[in-house]
């Protein structure tokens, strides 16, 4: 390891310039990375209402509709020349409308006036539209052009929406992080210019990472937007690390190049270990049957190791280079000294204690009990899709469309399907065979033109109409009674989906994973922990520490009465533990260290003062950056996702700063008894002074390193 400290910091130019050509390169591939906005892709592949859709495909050349589309007509004439212009649109793949459920010479009203009303109402007709979903943002664009007082809503208008957030926002969300992250670089650092590295550093990171992402094939548009956002702010303490140790070696008198490979070396263990805790924490989102997790997951990972690797090696070479500019914007520091709040969590810390355990229980049970969201969430309130969303269903009602696939051929079980279904309070129309042609009929003597969404070689089709959220308790009622009247005929040979039957399949698939990917997580950086100390106890500590954080954050949803996104859910469970718990590793090893020079008190006062100075900054930028986040995305579930990892990084740290030195100074007399060789100061000894220790560390390093000059 001494050998390529050695070689990065004699070849610090060649460094920084080899990964200044790979930033470019990464720059340009980032621009090719292929965005998925569609959160169906990501189920299982073996999800009964994705194997549906896939069914559908082949046997009709049809999926389900995916678009809302509203046009103010005249007479039904109009309205079909309005269908006839859709259906000429690039991209509309299959228009349902009135024409397709009753025969419109007849008399409106002749027919059945809730069926009517599903297609047909106050001079609006409503068509149900599945159209190509690759370019969302075009297709709807294409839509709008249909006719001046087009209205669409519908799974193509969240992708539509989705996909000009992401590519809008990222920019602008830099645009306001930045500036607020330099300042907060600036009161935590020494001079003016440092935050410049840091930024730099993790910026090439961030941009190595995205640009590798053109190896993936292609990513979710949840990772696009968080991703630069989020691999910023968990791996910015890196730099912290590295940067203090060279100020330090050069105060002591070394020269810049022997303080820096001092540095490298000494921080590697510590930003290894900080690197491996939130790697771990994103590595268990791989563990997600709903790939959403992987596909994040992957991505965070990678920049981890990207940020790990720029910190390591980019980051030295360029200090190295521009110190002496650097050097001359030094300025005093901003942190104020935090003796005082060490001594005041003693004055209170059984307070404290009775507190965490009032809260445990309901934070931990109330974390559970939310009203959760499983798909994509709301629109700006003042947009067009959000007033075109609100007047479509103050108009129509909420109406979504399932396709039921039965094995074709016994009229008898088909007719008595049609009448189960038609039957259900929430069904507004059922478009079948069975119901369309009279069965006495022979099918070869029908047109087959006007047949084929309805019946295929191996199956007929049942269009449900049903008035129904997409998402929600009514929602996934109605998809497990059409699946019960399904079976009730053919057992487990059948085929439904639809939006709501997704949106119960997605439920259920993150459902499933949330007990792996918490468990897996929670194991993986208690492991990392208990390597690194070498004890049973504080593994325990620290992440409780951190988990009563997570169940805070997460439970405040469900006491405010309001609902969270279950992915958002599920990846804050395992971020914040892998972003945060670093917080208490560097408490915890600041208080272990002061204990071999001081008893229990003291060391929670000095582990005060000089911890929480290298938290503020790491702290103040992940929360910031989720904040920002909330309030510029347009995105709902991506809103929210930035609101609860903003959150998240509070209440960590107030956990860490106020919860861990109680337990600390509580359980000292546990410490050694489950640490090896854990070296404490015996309470019949008196403290060491700071030029006691200093003394023994100065002759120790002398000792261990001579070996390691460049």
């Amino acid at each position: 390891m001494q050998a390529i400290i050695n070689r990065i910091v004699k070849f610090r130019k060649t460094v920084m310039l080899v990964f200044l050509v790979l930033a470019a390169v990464s720059a340009i591939l980032m621009t090719l990375v292929k965005i998925n906005y569609n959160l169906q892709d990501y189920l299982p592949d073996n999800v009964p209402s994705a194997t549906a859709i896939e069914v559908l495909q082949a046997e009709f050349d049809m999926s389900i509709p995916n678009a809302r589309v509203v046009v103010p007509i005249q007479s039904l004439q109009d309205g079909l020349a309005v269908k006839a212009r859709l259906e000429q649109v690039p991209g509309v793949e299959q228009v349902l409308w009135l024409d397709d459920t009753l025969d419109v010479a007849i008399p409106l009203e002749m027919a059945d006036p809730e069926t009517v009303q599903a297609f047909y109402k106050d001079g609006n007709a409503l068509f149900q539209t599945t159209c190509d979903s690759t370019n969302a943002a075009v297709m709807l664009d294409l839509l709008y052009a249909v006719d001046p007082g087009v209205m669409v809503e519908g799974q193509l208008v969240d992708q539509a929406n989705a996909q000009n957030a992401v590519t809008s926002e990222i920019a602008q969300l830099l645009a306001v992080v930045v500036p607020l992250v330099l300042l907060i670089l600036v009161f935590g650092t020494h001079a003016w210019l440092e935050p410049v590295p840091f930024l730099l550093a993790i910026g090439i990171g961030i941009v190595l990472n995205l640009g590798t992402n053109i190896f993936l094939g292609e990513v979710s548009f949840i990772t696009q937007a968080v991703a630069a956002l989020l691999q910023m702010a968990v791996s910015m303490d890196y730099g912290i690390f590295l940067l203090n140790r060279f100020n330090e070696n050069r105060k002591a008198g070394l020269t810049p190049q022997k303080a820096m490979a001092k540095a490298m070396r000494k921080s590697l263990t510590a930003v290894a270990s900080s690197a491996s805790t939130t790697l771990l924490g994103f590595l268990a989102l791989l563990f997600m049957r709903f790939r959403i997790g992987a596909d994040l997951g992957i991505v965070m990972a990678k920049g981890i190791v990207f940020s790990f690797l720029s910190v390591m090696i980019f980051m030295p070479a360029f200090l190295l280079i521009f110190y002496p500019l650097i050097d001359k914007t030094t300025h005093r520091s901003f942190m104020p000294n935090f003796s005082f709040l060490g001594r005041f969590v003693l004055k209170v810390r059984w307070p404290i204690l009775i507190l965490v355990l009032v809260v445990l229980l309901p934070s931990f049970l109330g974390s559970r009990k939310n009203s959760f969201i499983y798909g994509m969430g709301g629109y700006p309130p003042q947009s067009r899709i959000y007033h075109d969303r609100n007047e479509i269903r103050d108009e129509f009602g909420e109406l979504k469309q399932l396709s039921l696939l039965v094995p074709r051929g016994d009229i008898r079980r088909e007719l008595a399907l049609q009448e189960s279904l038609s039957a259900d309070p929430a069904v507004v129309s059922v478009i079948s065979y069975v119901e369309t042609v009279d069965p006495a009929i022979p099918s070869a003597v029908l047109d087959q033109q006007e047949l084929s969404m309805l019946i295929s070689e191996n199956y007929s089709h049942f269009i449900i109409t049903a008035e129904i959220a997409s998402e929600g308790d009514k929602a996934f009622a109605l998809a497990e009674r059409v699946r019960a009247a399904a079976a009730a005929q053919y057992n487990d040979n059948y085929y439904l989906t639809g939006e709501n039957v997704i949106m119960l399949d997605m439920k259920n698939t993150i459902q499933a994973d949330e007990i792996v990917v918490n468990g897996l997580a929670i194991l993986a950086v208690a492991l990392v922990i208990l390597l690194a100390f070498r004890s049973v106890s504080i593994p325990l500590i620290l992440v409780l520490t951190i988990e009563l954080a997570i169940w805070i954050n997460l439970s405040i949803p469900y006491f405010m009465g309001g609902s969270l996104s279950y992915i958002g859910y599920l990846i804050i469970s395992t971020v914040q533990l892998g972003a945060t718990v670093d917080y208490a590793i560097l408490y915890t090893e600041q208080y272990l260290d002061n204990r071999k020079v001081s008893h229990k008190r003291k060391a929670v006062i000095d582990s005060s003062r000089q911890a929480i100075p290298s938290l503020l900054p790491p702290v103040m930028i992940l929360s910031v950056a989720g904040f920002a986040l909330q309030k510029t995305s347009t995105l709902a579930i991506v809103s929210e996702l930035g609101q609860v990892l903003g959150r998240g990084a509070i209440l960590s740290f107030l956990m860490v700063i106020f919860l861990l030195p109680c337990l600390l100074y509580t359980l000292d007399r546990v410490l050694p008894r489950t640490t090896l060789q854990l070296q404490m100061l015996p309470a019949d000894q008196p403290e060491i002074t700071d030029h006691d220790a200093v003394n023994r560390e100065s002759e120790a390093q002398v000792d261990s390193h001579n070996g390691g000059e460049v």
